[in-house]
């Protein structure tokens, strides 16, 4: 059965954080559409923080066509391009379509009372935030966010140091990771 705007409205309300509401909202959509959805960029960086520092705004990678009659029903519209906004619970959801770049096998899967929802895998955000870094131009406010995040990721339990490397050396950051480490006191012993 649909859920109702208000429904909607209830069930984010039980959130006790923005990391929470990412995941509500992902599970609830998967159930809707019976589709993958999976939470990736800021708002994956998120609920691994458990909301420190929050998001506002939920990627989501999932088939756009099933997701958008959920989403208008929950009284989103549309803002541009992608992105659907509420501004009366301050949120914007991007429906950044079905392909997902990283490794499914590394996504997490968080059970919440809505249902499941696969969040990106540590090592892939944590590259992607590496690369922008290196490889794109930043303001310094973004950039300190994104060596904030880059932190919280790598200070998470169970991070496959195999395939951070990988992808690490893959999107040539390698560098700027070893960077990262020696800030921190960990080294890999495979890269020294």
């Amino acid at each position: 059965m649909p859920v109702s705007k208000a429904e909607f409205d209830k069930a984010i309300g039980t959130a006790r954080n923005s990391a929470e509401r990412t995941q509500f909202i992902g599970a609830m959509l998967a159930a809707e559409t019976d589709e993958e959805v999976i939470v990736v960029g800021g708002s994956a960086v998120d609920v691994y923080a458990t909301g420190r520092p929050p998001s506002l705004d939920i990627h989501l990678v999932t088939p756009v066509r099933p997701a958008t009659p959920v989403i208008e029903r929950w009284g989103f519209r549309r803002r541009k391009g992608r992105v659907w906004r509420r501004t009366d619970i301050a949120t914007d959801i991007d429906l950044v379509g079905p392909n997902y770049s990283g490794s499914r096998r590394r996504t997490r899967i968080f059970v919440t009372p809505f249902g499941a929802v696969r969040v990106a895998g540590v090592e892939d955000l944590v590259v992607k935030r590496l690369a922008e870094l290196k490889h794109w131009p930043t303001t310094p406010d973004w950039r300190e966010k994104l060596v904030e995040q880059v932190a919280v990721l790598l200070s998470e339990p169970g991070i496959d140091e195999d395939y951070l490397l990988f992808v690490a050396n893959r999107d040539d950051v390698v560098d700027i990771l070893a960077d990262f480490r020696r800030a921190r006191g960990t080294v890999d012993v495979r890269r020294e």
